[in-house]
């Protein structure tokens, strides 16, 4: 609240100015970034404020943006309604996820031919905070699944550049891994190889449950199975992990697959056809590879890339969308609380009620007469609020036919 006062300027008027809006929280898809481990050490995270108004009609300057990069894969959702606010899986797909609070209007904004010098100015729109959950999905074409010690990682490094950690003890994989292969007439196809499965894994055994919603974004499923495996053998490791996936996701259980029997270099030509031959029985041609010697690995490729080139992008996640009123909109509802008290509520009566600094009668007064315009008090005496009754508007409670109180 501000009045000019000049020399030799006699009833300057009212000049004070407008109060800056803050800054909104962006999040931002990028293929710069693999994994959410930024996110392990930072969690808050805030955009600038507005600046307030001052004299002069001086606007107060807007507050910046705040921008946030996450992997393309990423699904934010809010914490507290469930609500699927975004699947960023473009490269440099934008979403808000919290806008920016409003500027209250200085007194240079109220006064008219009747009130030409207003001692009063609204208060600013508080910004939007959110808690939001950060769920990566890698973005493959092709999903390994495997028993421990199936090869799965030893597979990855041969069919790309990928270097992930390989040892002869279970569990050598703990995070999801990506690798890039090329066929011979250079086109790419994506390959993830998550933890291994054990069984009971879609009850929580294990660690690759954890990590099965990587693969659910993968157009194709590649079944890794251990050649020299007895416990359980070839085709039983084969249905096995099949009836994991099937009790953790249908829709996982149901994508194009593809079986590779891994490690035959270990084992004899007569049990490598001995196994061929089960499959062929059940209607499945498996690839016969090594790929510790690097043999068969072309052929993963090639079939890899024929059945990607041949199935359609899986769907992104069902994203909520929420209709929201405009400002503008004068329209609000009455409710009756559980403890038996009657609620107006709006999203412009709710904004008005916000913005009144009830320290100050003006700005009460201006209140009053807002909401008697959009009918607030009539409302709710036909609902069979009498004088002296306690009701809740915006947030606020107020006594019906007195003076304005507030306290919770």
């Amino acid at each position: 609240m501000s009045f000019r006062r000049e020399k030799y300027v006699e009833k300057g008027g009212p000049d004070g100015g407008d109060g800056g809006r803050g800054g909104d929280v962006i999040f931002i898809a990028t293929s710069r970034y693999s994994s959410l481990q930024f996110f392990a050490k930072k969690r808050t995270f805030r955009a600038q404020a507005g600046e307030p108004g001052a004299g002069r009609n001086k606007h107060g300057s807007n507050g910046q943006d705040i921008t946030i990069y996450v992997p393309l894969g990423t699904v934010l959702t809010d914490i507290a309604s469930e609500e699927v606010l975004a699947d960023l899986v473009d490269e440099g797909e934008t979403v808000t996820v919290a806008r920016g609070g409003s500027g209250g209007r200085g007194n240079a904004a109220f006064a008219t031919s009747v009130d030409r010098a207003p001692r009063y100015s609204e208060e600013g729109i508080p910004a939007q905070e959110r808690r939001i959950r950060l769920r990566l999905k890698i973005l493959a074409d092709v999903g390994i699944v495997g028993f421990p010690n199936a090869g799965k990682s030893t597979l990855l490094s041969k069919l790309s550049a990928a270097h992930p950690k390989i040892a002869d003890y279970p569990f050598t994989t703990l995070s999801p891994n990506l690798g890039v292969a090329f066929s011979p007439n250079g086109d790419r196809v994506t390959f993830a190889d998550i933890p291994g499965l054990v069984e009971g894994a879609a009850d929580g055994r294990g660690l690759g449950n954890k990590f099965l919603a990587h693969i659910e974004r993968s157009r194709v499923l590649l079944f890794l199975i251990d050649a020299n495996s007895s416990d359980p053998d070839p085709v039983q490791a084969y249905h096995l992990l099949y009836r994991e996936l099937e009790q953790y996701s249908e829709q996982l259980a149901g994508k194009p697959r593809f079986i590779v029997i891994n490690k035959i270099d270990v084992i004899s030509a007569q049990k490598r056809t001995g196994i061929r031959t089960r499959f062929v029985h059940q209607g499945i041609e498996p690839l016969m590879i090594s790929a510790l010697e690097n043999r068969g690995i072309d052929a993963v490729i090639e079939r890899g890339l024929t059945l990607v080139q041949s199935t359609p992008m899986p769907p992104r996640e069902q994203v909520t969308r929420v209709y929201r009123l405009k400002l503008s909109d004068e329209t609000f509802e009455i409710s009756r609380l559980p403890d038996g008290m009657l609620c107006a509520s709006g999203r412009y009566l709710d904004r008005i009620v916000h913005t009144t600094d009830f320290e100050k009668p003006f700005q009460v007064t201006l209140l009053d007469q807002r909401m008697r315009k959009i009918g607030v008090e009539k409302a709710l005496r036909k609902k069979g609020a009498r004088d002296g009754q306690n009701v809740m508007i915006g947030g606020h409670v107020f006594t019906l036919g007195e003076e304005t109180t507030t306290g919770r």
